[in-house]
């Protein structure tokens, strides 16, 4: 209950919809079990007003990888999925970034997690988001940021006013969108 809670208090409305909408279609594909490794179904939404293609520009794994790839673009409107695998016991541990384009007036939208078992709780999952203009990454302050983190994140950018979310679902279920 208090899950449900901090969700609804993070999300808008319509941000509530797309998730709400993502998990229902997700759960299908969750649940899949490869042996000795986790599983994370991740799900993208590109929901930013100007409907630009966000394309990905930096991207990092502790544990595991996507198979085959991160997404290397979002469209506007469309969830992308992708899937990650990482070994047990650390799990899946990674991290994307993607950019509405290179210049200098460009932002971007960075999504971090850790699930490190297969489990259908909240045990240990983690989530952090980032929003703001681009510029170079520096995942070691991330992956701190990360690990002091809980299983919903939401980031509103004060300059750019993009905003970033993402909630860990139960079943290894990643929802991130993308909007400004």
């Amino acid at each position: 209950m208090a899950a449900t809670q901090q969700v609804s208090a993070m999300l808008s409305n319509e941000e509530k919809a797309i998730f709400e909408k993502v998990i229902a279609g997700a759960k299908d594909k969750s649940g899949m079990e490869v042996k000795g490794q986790v599983v994370t179904n991740g799900n993208l939404v590109n929901t930013i007003k100007d409907k630009a293609v966000l394309q990905i520009i930096d991207q990092h794994n502790w544990s595991g990888k996507p198979v085959p790839l991160y997404p290397e673009v979002l469209p506007f409107g469309e969830v992308v999925q992708f899937e990650h695998r990482g070994p047990l016991p650390e799990g899946c541990k990674g991290g994307v970034v993607y950019a509405d384009g290179t210049d200098s007036t460009a932002r971007k939208w960075l999504v971090a997690f850790h699930i490190p078992n297969n489990e259908y709780h909240h045990s240990g999952d983690k989530v952090y988001v980032e929003a703001g203009p681009i510029g170079p990454i520096d995942w070691n302050i991330v992956e701190v940021k990360l690990d002091a983190s809980e299983y919903a994140s939401s980031y509103v950018d004060p300059v750019f006013g993009g905003k970033a979310w993402a909630v860990i679902h139960p079943g290894s279920i990643l929802v991130a969108g993308f909007t400004n």
